[in-house]
């Protein structure tokens, strides 16, 4: 199941930011203070970030250092106007900003063409369980149900094939993406968008050896 995203709450405005446990326990206040710079224009340095009641100060400390987890709301205090006092983004801010946007787009388009193919093979393949080994525990297992049942494979072996091959290549895009040893932020959300894509793959995997195990058990 994907973990809820971080509310970060800005005056009247809320941001759904991507963050599960492992990406809490990985990225720095310093490193969401930029992400929250590039969300709502507020520089780093004229914002402050408050969680149950606290002001979050280490930049080096991990966000889970301070007890955030999925879902939880963090609120920023800031002022938009005092971005436009500072320096404009330089020619590496710029390009890391161009990396940033070019995986969000691959993920992105990952999450559009993926979903709905990703959630009919996890509940047909999970129909196909339940019918069938039904059948062959109240003995109703016949030719007719045999060649039912073969069709029915069939179908769940193509569309576990299309969608892990093209998780694959989209994670093989995302994988060419060279990001600057400095570019923090543009490797953090490298490695968010590869964790996501591995996690749908491993759900995909499970449902299959659920398949395999079913069927293992009704030649029994």
């Amino acid at each position: 199941m994907t973990a809820p995203p971080l509310v970060l709450q800005w005056g009247r405005e809320r941001y759904m930011l991507k963050y599960d446990y492992e990406d809490l326990r990985d990225t720095t206040l310093g490193q969401f203070k930029e992400v929250c710079r590039e969300v709502t224009g507020v520089p780093r340095n004229g914002m402050r970030l408050i969680f149950s009641g606290a002001t979050m100060k280490d930049d080096s400390s991990p966000l889970a250092h301070y007890g955030l987890y999925p879902g939880a709301a963090v609120k920023m205090i800031g002022r938009k106007e005092d971005a436009e006092k500072s320096a404009p983004p330089t020619k590496e801010e710029r390009e890391e900003s161009a990396l940033i946007h070019k995986i969000d787009d691959i993920s992105n388009e990952a999450t559009d063409r993926l979903s709905s193919p990703m959630q009919g093979y996890l509940t047909n393949a999970q129909l196909y369980i339940d019918q069938f080994g039904a059948a062959a525990a109240g003995g109703l297992v016949d030719r007719a149900l045999r060649e039912i049942k073969a069709a029915e494979r069939k179908k769940l072996t193509d569309a576990y094939k299309m969608v892990n091959e093209t998780l694959m290549q989209y994670l093989l895009k995302i994988d060419d993406i060279a990001c600057p040893p400095d570019a923090d932020k543009a490797r953090q959300r490298r490695k968010q968008a590869v964790r996501q894509l591995q996690a749908w793959m491993d759900q995909m995997d499970r449902k299959r050896e659920s398949v395999e195990q079913s069927e293992a058990t009704i030649s029994q």
